[in-house]
């Protein structure tokens, strides 16, 4: 996409040189102007998107309700989607999101392992005694992580123990995938011949991995933006799976994914709508990994909404169900409004057989 626009349209409209230098559109009529309205709509729901979510597990100072492989699925999203967007000379707008979503991605897996390891907390024995809890130290951490590593595959007979260790395991795999990367990076680097005769940059790794990414980073970047959409439409699923186990949406923030529906239907409008589409004809090939990303997480957000309608607070649906029940009574047999009870006492003399259509037995 070129980053140069004329100062002035075929039509004598000047275009607005501030939009373009945010969002790297050059915008002269409406079509880009509602493109750029959804953009800024997008920023809008995805800056407001997770910070409901990051106040509930302040608030709460427990991140239960969270899954982490949906966390880690969310992150490994951003970062592919941050990279393949730069490869791919997306829209600035585009590359600004990802960017920001990898800071919130990286704020809530902070506050996940805080709350689950070091955060000092207490615990409550049956005679009611609050004993304090010190926080794990780094060490005790690496070995907790560790030792949840050597254990069996077997399944605890206790929920929470079970949860514990694939935390522990889950992580343990991501430090040990970084560590090992690293190394292979820094002794491949080390053991790469010398040759006098070809220049040091050359022959060095990072100068063949600049050199490599040279020649192939737009097909680098599509294999990022597909990879990318892959996370996003999976990365719900452990968090729908969770809601459906634990039979609650308690810790889970309803916000978070009400924003995610409203930004990627903006966002997938923002890039159908945009002008380019009518000038570049590559250009919704290289947008549909993104657009089918937006868009098939809206059903995933979708279940999510409906678990949360389903089981959100269950005094709150008992209630209702009585207060229904109370007035489906009233207007059968208005004998009922004249019993000077409530709907939980009436209910239990008429199991018991001491009321009977208004009249006692």
């Amino acid at each position: 996409m070129s980053n140069i626009c004329n100062s002035i349209s075929s039509d004598g409209i000047a275009y607005i040189q501030w939009i373009h230098t945010v969002f790297g559109s050059c915008i002269y009529n409406s079509q880009e102007a509602v493109s750029v309205f959804l953009g800024y709509l997008t920023l809008a729901c995805w800056l407001n998107a997770q910070l409901p979510q990051i106040i509930t597990n302040y608030k709460n100072k427990s991140v239960e309700g969270l899954s982490l492989p949906f966390l880690v699925n969310w992150l490994l999203g951003d970062i592919t989607n941050l990279l393949g967007g730069i490869l791919t000379k997306q829209l600035k707008f585009q590359i600004y999101l990802a960017a920001y979503f990898c800071t919130v991605d990286l704020f809530l897996f902070f506050q996940y392992f805080y709350y689950t390891w070091f955060r000092i907390s207490t615990i409550i024995t049956e005679s009611g005694e609050d004993i304090p809890v010190r926080p794990l130290s780094i060490q005790s951490f690496k070995d907790s992580i560790l030792e949840g590593a050597k254990k069996s595959y077997t399944f605890p007979t206790r929920k929470n123990h079970s949860h514990q260790r694939l935390s522990s395991m889950v992580f343990a795999v991501l430090l040990f995938t970084f560590h090992s990367t690293s190394s292979i990076s820094s002794s491949f680097s080390t053991s790469l011949p010398y040759h006098s005769t070809i220049h040091d940059d050359e022959m060095s790794f990072g100068g063949y991995i600049k050199s490599f990414f040279e020649r192939n980073y737009e097909s680098i970047g599509r294999i990022m933006a597909w990879i990318c959409t892959v996370l996003y439409l999976t990365s719900r699923m452990p968090q729908i799976w969770k809601n459906y186990t634990r039979r609650s949406v308690e810790g889970l923030s309803v916000f978070m994914f009400i924003f995610a529906v409203l930004a990627n239907l903006s966002y997938t409008t923002s890039i159908i709508v945009n002008p380019e589409s009518r000038t570049n004809p590559d250009y919704f090939r290289r947008e549909i990994p993104y657009i089918l990303g937006s868009i098939g997480t809206l059903v995933f957000d979708g279940t999510i909404l409906v678990q949360w309608y389903i089981l959100r607070d269950p005094e709150h649906r008992h209630r209702r169900r009585r207060s229904k029940r109370s007035v489906s009574y009233g207007s059968d047999n208005i004998g009922y409004h004249q019993l000077p009870m409530d709907n939980e006492n009436y209910s239990n003399r008429r199991r018991s057989g001491q009321i009977d259509g208004g009249n006692f037995v």
